[in-house]
């Protein structure tokens, strides 16, 4: 399919630079969001833990790659405008990266939704396995792709790859949130907290499937261009904060305060439940499964 547009300097390492732009705000909200959960968190469980300590990490990684192939095309290609066709190494690492976060925070979820469904005895759990499963095989392929070609016109060759890598996590963030929809509704638990929790899940869900499919209709229209590439640069911070917003999105137990401790005075709630070290408060006392559910 032809461009719609003819490359220029706005729309390829202009693009490209306001993508870097848009990936530095959003890292500066990732962080944040991961001193908050470690704050906040102290006692959570260990996966979640590291999960947030190693994309935290990732993201670094990705931001300091995306810089990386600005500048390269930005300052040392300066007035080269041959250069603009090659795909620097850090352009194909960060694909890579981005691959690995998108896949790790959807498996995150589907262990969410797996919980979930061995609760409710229901077979989605399966089929959100499946199809990540199903992603985490095509993210394989479209990273070993881009690795195989050295100038943007010869992606032309693995779009097929490129497309189906962001269809795929679109369909795939649809499912779980769908999922986790459904089971947050047979739920038990108090009406506020399941809105709330079923309005993180969409709104994250549909945050990151309106970038996959930006990304991914922007390389089939305008394939010339790099407006795809800066939008894939987002791609990784927003799952990464969609992750992260949930975490925090949860309640805390109040800690006793020392003073409470030593007077007596502080008696523990008969009527709080606590799923994977982190602590919830309910005003009626709920029942087993239907605690744990509702802090999945």
């Amino acid at each position: 399919m032809p461009s719609l547009q003819q490359p220029t300097l706005d729309n390829t390492v202009g693009a490209a630079y306001l993508g870097v732009v848009g990936s530095a705000f959003l890292f500066g909200v990732t962080t944040l969001q991961a001193y908050w959960y470690y704050h906040r968190f102290t006692k959570d469980s260990r996966l979640h833990k590291y999960s947030v300590g190693i994309l935290w990490l990732l993201d670094t990684f990705h931001l300091a790659l995306t810089i990386h192939a600005v500048y390269v095309y930005v300052v040392t290609g300066f007035g080269n405008r041959d250069g603009l066709e090659h795909i620097v190494w850090s352009i194909k690492l960060q694909v890579s990266i981005n691959v690995v976060v998108v896949l790790m925070v959807q498996t995150l979820y589907a262990f969410r939704v797996w919980i979930l469904g061995g609760y409710h005895r229901g077979f989605l759990g399966y089929l959100v396995a499946a199809v990540v499963a199903g992603g985490f095989a095509i993210g394989i392929i479209l990273a070993y792709k881009v690795y195989t070609v050295d100038t943007f016109r010869q992606l032309e060759g693995v779009g097929w790859a490129i497309n189906a890598s962001l269809a795929a996590s679109t369909t795939i963030d649809f499912v779980i949130a769908g999922t986790m929809c459904y089971y947050l509704r047979k739920s038990k638990g108090t009406e506020t907290r399941i809105s709330r929790l079923m309005q993180y899940t969409l709104s994250s869900g549909l945050f990151t499937s309106a970038c996959s499919l930006s990304a991914m209709f922007s390389y089939i229209l305008i394939p010339n261009t790099l407006i795809f590439l800066a939008v894939e640069f987002l791609l990784t911070k927003l799952y990464i904060g969609s992750f992260f917003a949930m975490l925090n999105a949860r309640e805390r137990t109040r800690e006793p305060r020392d003073s409470e401790r030593s007077s007596g005075r502080y008696q523990p709630s008969q009527h709080h439940f606590k799923l994977q070290s982190t602590s919830f408060r309910s005003p009626s006392l709920p029942s087993a499964s239907s605690s744990s559910v509702c802090n999945s």
